[in-house]
């Protein structure tokens, strides 16, 4: 540790004690500035910048805990440390309230005083890594965000292409049938990129917080209708059931349709993804009290551990478990449905034990958009 990077106030208005605190730092390498009492100590802090102040209690003018106070209200990056001869403690209580990081007693040894000294200092310098650290930290967060979303625009476009020349190749052309394998394959590999592009896309949106709603009236029932018929047809390949329970009497509510239809989307695909010769069931219902709508998604399929249970709303997280046929995903579809539904106000839930079915639950509070 840089002793001489480290900068210490001392306020003590008995000169001869200030004088030889001053001279015991400053010989272990501190920088060390000095104030005669409360007032000093006070114009000092407000024009210079200290990392450690070494105040005591009993002064003229302002005391030590007016000094702390101040230092407190203004928002002063230091660390206070209480200089006393009577110590107690309620005087004790007040100055750990006020910030303090420890007490030295009067009269001063100077091992001690050095000892609480370098503890403070090393404090200091800790605090100062954790913020490098910190800022760090987040400039590469911001520049993987931007990486994201450049090169996410940069894909959509050829990838749209090559799905649909495939498409169209499927459709239009005389084809063999390894042929026409190559490309099915072609068009899963370029769909299932072109879905992850558009989930970067939206994660560094919502991190950026350029994401809006706009918020609509909307018939919840006929929102989640569309979106079962989606996916009734792969349900209905892997032998899978999809039951809709309606039970709102007024469907409407006021919420970002195409938003909330791709959280809905995320679940029940999530659902027919995990799920074999199962049932999923979707119930639309008002909570009771203060009419919020909530929608749940429960299947019988594999389910998940007690890990991933805990993991999957978490950014970068990429919950990655196959389906029941092998199908992959990102996991960022998650990530997205919790920040859009959030945006409406509201939350999302999920229970799941690995083989025993999973259930997510998206609460919107009916005020929202209102």
């Amino acid at each position: 540790m840089q002793k001489n990077r480290i900068s210490i106030l001392i306020a003590d208005d008995e000169e001869k004690i200030l004088a030889r605190l001053e001279r015991i730092l400053a010989k272990e390498g501190y920088t060390v500035g000095t104030a005669s009492d409360g007032n000093a100590a006070l114009r000092r802090l407000a024009g210079e910048r200290y990392d450690i102040v070494l105040t005591d209690i009993n002064m003229p003018d302002r005391n030590g805990f007016e000094v702390m106070e101040f230092i407190r209200n203004e928002g002063i990056d230091t660390l206070p440390l209480v200089l006393t001869g009577y110590a107690s403690v309620e005087s004790a209580i007040r100055a750990m309230k006020l910030g303090a990081y420890d007490f030295i007693q009067k009269p001063v040894d100077a091992e001690t005083l050095k000892l609480i000294i370098y503890r403070a200092a090393e404090r200091v310098v800790l605090k100062r890594e954790n913020e490098r650290n910190m800022l760090e930290l987040r400039k590469l967060n911001d520049l993987k965000d931007e990486f994201l979303s450049v090169v996410s625009h940069d894909l959509r476009s050829p990838l749209s292409s090559i799905g649909g020349y495939a498409n169209y190749l499927l459709k239009k052309g005389q084809l063999s049938d390894t042929q026409r394998s190559y490309l099915l394959i072609i068009r899963e590999i370029a769909d299932n990129l072109y879905s992850l592009v558009n989930e970067l896309l939206d994660v560094s949106r919502i991190e950026a917080g350029v994401i809006r709603l706009t918020m609509e009236e909307s018939d919840l029932a006929d929102l989640v209708s569309t979106s079962i018929n989606n996916f009734i047809l792969l349900a209905s390949d892997k032998n899978t059931a999809i039951h809709f329970h309606n039970r709102l009497d007024d469907a409407r509510a006021v919420i970002d349709r195409m938003k909330m239809l791709q959280v809905i989307n995320n679940l029940i695909n999530n659902a027919v993804k995990f799920t074999e010769n199962g049932v999923i069931d979707v119930t639309a219902e008002r909570q009771p009290g203060d009419g919020a709508v909530i929608i749940t998604v429960r299947d019988t399929g594999t389910g998940m551990t007690s890990e991933a249970l805990r993991n999957i709303f978490e950014k970068y997280s990429f919950f990655r478990s196959e389906g029941t046929r092998g199908e992959g995903g990102t996991g960022l579809g998650l990530v997205i449905c919790k920040r859009f539904v959030e945006l409406h106000g509201g939350t999302i839930e999920a229970e799941s034990r690995e083989g025993g079915g999973s259930t997510f639950r998206i609460t919107i509070p009916q005020e929202k958009g209102k």
